[in-house]
């Protein structure tokens, strides 16, 4: 299994968010401190005053804050938000051969098309390139059912358009949506926070990008891959079907 480890980690209890980056908290010893909150979006369900949450210490004698949060506790489970993880754990398990990515040479931040970069290039052996977008999802609607996005994000559908472009260009695209919750058995999309992204999505399967959500484990310990879950808007009954499964590090097709 691979784990993320978060370093150090003290624990506090959130008090209040500003400026998007900046968390007041309280420490378990009662000391009164501003965290770093490396999440650009609303945080929506996990956006809880009076709750748990756990942040890492930096050494670092340059940082504003030495604190950074790395996870809240909501429905009675830890969930990461710190949105820099995503591709640190999906660049460990891609390197691993772990589903759901494909086997070949592993690139971060690599620069293509409109979307400036990708979070992941795999190149296979034979060439084969693999351009592959993550998405932190951290929101829970319904028990059992984590859902994306949480807020408006034409970025993000600029993405799928961009990845849509990548196979039409005969290149293979892979979406991961990376789930830092465990207590979720299915994503969703969230249309009715954000249907222009919706609308995205289903031109990106139409076009053949393959789509994957991983649920992910979280806690003091760090952050593990905790299996691969469905998504169920690419269940039968949608008009565009997801036809290619994705295991084992390979893309196989299902009909």
């Amino acid at each position: 299994m691979v784990t993320l480890p978060f370093g150090p980690l003290v624990e506090g209890v959130w008090v209040r968010r500003v400026k998007r980056f900046m968390l007041e908290t309280v420490l378990a010893d009662g000391r009164a401190i501003t965290a770093h909150c490396p999440n650009t979006g609303a945080m929506t369900g996990v956006d809880r005053p009076g709750a748990r949450v756990l942040l890492s210490l930096s050494d670092n004698p340059k940082r504003r804050y030495a604190h950074t949060l790395e996870a809240v506790e909501a429905d009675g489970v830890w969930v990461g938000v710190n949105t820099q993880n995503p591709n640190r754990i999906a660049a460990a398990l891609a390197r691993a051969h772990a589903p759901p990515f494909p086997i070949g040479l592993v690139r971060p931040e690599v620069r293509y098309g409109k979307a400036e970069r990708i979070d992941l290039l795999v190149t296979a052996e034979d060439g084969t390139r693999t351009f592959v977008e993550i998405k932190n999802v951290h929101l829970c609607e319904a028990p059992g059912l984590a859902a994306f996005p949480d807020c408006v994000t034409a970025r993000g559908a600029k993405h799928l358009d961009a990845l849509a472009e990548v196979v039409s260009a005969g290149e293979r695209a892979l979406m991961v949506f990376l789930i830092q919750r465990h207590d979720v058995d299915a994503l969703a999309l969230a249309r009715h926070i954000d249907p222009a992204y919706g609308a995205a999505f289903d031109r990106a399967v139409a076009a053949g990008v393959d789509m994957a959500a991983l649920r992910c484990r979280v806690g003091p310990d760090g952050i593990s891959a905790d299996g691969l879950v469905p998504i169920l808007d690419l269940s039968e009954d949608r008009p565009f079907a997801h036809r290619r499964l994705v295991t084992g590090g390979n893309f196989h097709d299902i009909g």
